[in-house]
């Protein structure tokens, strides 16, 4: 056992944990069971939590929260000794579960035939950036100028992954999969593709240059410049998700996480796949509803602007 002791200042949970699974044995594999035991009952809470937004439902959900729970008791038992003791090691454990959810979403998505792309999910483009109704028409020209920037200034994979992802709605986790690839490398796609399309849309004013802030003939932008918006300082699924545990255990804290990790904040407020699951681990670390991990979420935000 090479992993944190409790000597290094671990809590005492923690600490019987780490020393339960890395004991002989009978000990070991007592522990493993009782550790697939919580991480059932975790797995089954965050199926349930996303259910409303999945397209099945019953035995399925049970099912899938099963295969988490395996999974993510593979994955903890094998990498115990990479824990730190940076956070809780439930809190860290219950991160491979929430992962494993995404992950198994993203697979049953494909299980539902999805329609191709028609020239009217063009006209789709307000309802994605959220547009208020006073404000449809504009954002539907800027969306015919949306369209010419991805058909001319993105490569091919970009303008496959923007139209997957944003017009037909499928999700990054399930996108993933079709492409053999990770969620990390389509968002990176995703970013340069928005940074792209951003930058045409400031040469053809259609959007505020951000150094000059100038007024453009369109009453309200703010919706798709948020949409279409990047941030230097977001530091990607890869390593927001790699101290996941650590940041929520923060918030739960009720510390300010956001200037102490401002590309995590900034990360999961424009990656959506992400920021659910933020709010999916702070609700098992909190014990509250996902409702309070999204208020949570908009306040840490908000203190960043």
């Amino acid at each position: 056992m090479t992993g944190a002791t409790p000597a290094q200042g671990l809590d005492t949970e923690s600490a019987d944990w780490l020393s339960r699974l890395g004991g002989p044995g009978l000990h070991h594999e007592s522990a493993v069971r009782d550790l697939h035991s919580l991480l059932l009952r975790v797995a089954r809470r965050e199926v349930h939590r996303r259910a409303a937004r999945l397209a099945f439902s019953g035995r399925e959900l049970d099912d899938l929260a099963m295969q988490a729970a395996d999974d993510a008791t593979f994955a903890v038992v094998a990498k115990v000794d990479l824990f730190r003791g940076e956070s809780r090691f439930t809190t860290w454990a219950y991160r491979f579960v929430v992962l494993e959810v995404s992950r198994k979403v993203g697979r049953h998505f494909w299980r539902q035939p999805r329609a191709e792309l028609t020239e009217d999910d063009w006209n789709h483009l307000p309802d994605a950036v959220a547009a208020p109704p006073h404000i449809v028409a504009e954002v539907r020209e800027l969306s015919h100028a949306v369209r010419r920037a991805v058909e001319d200034d993105l490569s091919e994979h970009q303008r496959r992954v923007f139209e997957d992802a944003i017009l037909r709605g499928i999700p990054l986790d399930a996108l993933a999969v079709r492409y053999d690839t990770t969620r990390n490398a389509l968002y990176k796609t995703l970013f340069d593709a928005r940074r792209r399309i951003r930058a045409r849309l400031v040469a053809g004013d259609f959007l505020p240059d951000e150094q000059r802030r100038e007024p453009r003939p369109v009453s309200d932008w703010s919706q798709l410049d948020a949409f279409l918006a990047t941030d230097p300082a977001d530091v990607g699924c890869d390593e927001a998700l790699r101290i996941l545990h650590v940041y929520v255990e923060l918030v739960a804290s009720g510390e300010d996480a956001g200037p102490r990790y401002p590309g995590v904040a900034s990360h999961l407020h424009q990656c959506g796949p992400c920021g659910e699951d933020f709010e999916g681990l702070l609700a098992l670390v909190t014990d509250a509803p996902s409702s309070g991990a999204r208020t949570r979420l908009r306040k840490i935000l908000q203190g960043r602007r």
